[in-house]
């Protein structure tokens, strides 16, 4: 099912006050995959942005030879009268995360943000075992939207289940399209319907792109016949993300920082959130410190 990863989604919108500060955010990430990648073939990076976003990102952001970043119009992808426009920024990156891929044809592939920053090498073969992925999760309990999401997807509610975990984390195109398909309406798509579910509920999250990759997969029964078991991936000697070299705030990088060069982060990406307001060279030499 997998049999290689190489490629990864980014969706990409600037804020209008803070734009250099997202470009700059975008650029490290890039530099540091360019840093960590460890294949003979370039890593292929595409972000997704709003079409007036498309041209600064394109002149803007850094290139490697070893990064093949490529830059697409939201229209690209979503017709002008498509039920994606009429959604919130942070529900465009989740149907974006499952949308293009799929139309892209992309197999196994990673989903990125801009305060991700790549900290460990790895390659093609990095996140597989066994024609599998080795993807990031969480129990179910800790978010409400696992319970939510029973409600569109048509399911029953496990707490002492457990679902593919939030960004940064790895995907495969076949399960993202089945998600889609399998709430689409003959005359209203999928994504209207989705959007009505979160009319329903103004307050909460009805839904998010990987509880609907994995309530769906799940259903049809063949999340593991993509995925690695996630008792197996906790206990796995590679790991996709770390937690505990992330940064959430400015107490937790005055600690990071003092740890030695080079130190093992625990995993093979972080988070820096944006909001801890770090000065982002600062930023840079925490997440380059990291040996290869």
């Amino acid at each position: 099912m997998f049999s290689e990863v190489r490629q990864a989604i980014l969706p990409l919108a600037l804020r209008k006050i803070t734009r250099r500060g997202d470009l700059e955010r975008a650029g490290l990430l890039i530099e540091s995959l360019a840093k960590h990648w460890r294949d003979s073939k370039p890593f292929e990076l595409l972000i997704v942005s709003p079409r007036w976003d498309a041209d600064l990102l394109r002149t803007s952001l850094p290139r490697f030879p070893n990064i093949d970043v490529s830059v697409r119009p939201e229209s690209d992808f979503f017709s002008p009268l498509s039920g994606f426009y009429l959604m919130t920024g942070w529900y465009r990156q989740q149907i974006v995360k499952l949308r293009v891929p799929a139309l892209m044809g992309f197999k196994g592939y990673l989903t990125l943000d801009s305060d991700v920053c790549c900290v460990g090498d790895f390659d093609a073969m990095t996140f597989i075992q066994d024609g599998r992925g080795l993807s990031r999760w969480e129990p179910k309990r800790h978010h409400e939207w696992w319970r939510n999401v029973t409600d569109v997807v048509g399911t029953t509610y496990d707490a002492k289940g457990h679902g593919l975990s939030v960004t940064p984390n790895l995907l495969h195109a076949d399960l993202a399209e089945q998600a889609l398909e399998h709430l689409r309406h003959d005359t209203l798509g999928s994504l209207l319907p989705l959007m009505s579910w979160k009319v329903r509920r103004p307050v909460g999250v009805p839904w998010t792109e990987y509880s609907l990759y994995t309530s769906v997969a799940e259903l049809k029964g063949n999340l593991f016949d993509y995925h690695v078991e996630w008792n197996t991936c906790y206990a796995a000697d590679v790991h996709l993300f770390s937690e505990q070299s992330c940064v959430w705030g400015a107490d937790d990088f005055e600690r990071l920082v003092k740890l030695p060069n080079g130190s093992d982060p625990g995993g093979k990406f972080i988070i820096v959130q944006s909001h801890a307001r770090i000065p982002l060279e600062r930023v840079r030499e925490y997440c380059l410190s990291f040996a290869g």
